[in-house]
């Protein structure tokens, strides 16, 4: 990383910013006919994440990342299944299919992180612009705006929308031009060393990886636990 403060913050969001509503994947579960209890999905949400990362459906081909993915349903039976959901897998899968409809109708990654407002409001008063840049399925800018992110964000890219997605450098230079901020003067936060650190690093950015369960210790890239902690070290270098 730069010894001297970025002109930019770009932020993913899933992971990063947001995380998933647990109460709200319980109700959909249960419309679909599966009976979860939300403090359980919490429990498991860690574990859950770990099988996450070894999903090569999330970050193979940029080009298919850019659209609505089917696959997304595989996280949430997972979660159904490790918080104990009682039901057969073809129930649980057909759950998990309903869940991912709905997150597509209105964005499921609600929950704001423990002190992401307070981090990102504290990046704006020192004057450091924010942009997101996110693989997602065109819910995400509405999301944010729900949870009141989008006040700090000067803008979103949002892969299904503009058609590109992370780790394809022409995602990042979007976000980039819209800020008219060169490359670099930008950091990449995010939480996905194939699309988020290696993309970054492709358009030329410098990236910082949040790694909270310690998933990457061997990587050489500078990690943080969360975006809170990010911002602190962040705000102490002149």
């Amino acid at each position: 990383m730069s010894q001297t403060r970025p002109a930019a913050v770009l932020l993913d969001v899933g992971f990063t910013l947001t995380f998933p509503d647990v109460a709200v994947i319980a109700r959909h579960a249960t419309d679909a006919g599966v009976t979860v209890d939300a403090a359980a999905l919490a429990r498991v949400e860690d574990e859950a994440r770990r099988g996450l990362a070894q999903f090569g459906w999330a970050f193979t081909r940029a080009q298919e990342a850019a659209r609505p993915k089917t696959g997304g349903a595989q996280f949430f039976q997972r979660m159904l299944e490790l918080a104990g959901a009682g039901a057969g897998t073809s129930t649980l899968m057909q759950a998990a299919q309903h869940i991912w409809a709905r997150h597509l109708e209105q964005n499921i990654w609600c929950r704001v992180g423990a002190g992401v407002q307070d981090a990102l409001g504290r990046l704006q008063a020192a004057g450091i612009r924010m942009a997101v840049v996110s693989n997602s399925e065109g819910t995400v800018e509405a999301m944010l705006k729900s949870v009141g992110l989008d006040r700090y964000l000067e803008t979103v890219v949002d892969s299904w929308v503009v058609g590109v997605a992370k780790p394809d450098p022409a995602i990042f230079q979007i976000a980039l031009d819209r800020l008219g901020v060169p490359a670099s003067a930008a950091v990449m936060l995010g939480d996905v060393p194939a699309i988020d650190v290696e993309g970054a690093r492709a358009a030329s950015i410098t990236p910082v990886l949040l790694d909270p369960l310690d998933m990457y210790r061997d990587l050489d890239v500078r990690r943080v636990p969360d975006v809170p902690t990010y911002v602190d070290e962040l705000l102490r270098t002149p």
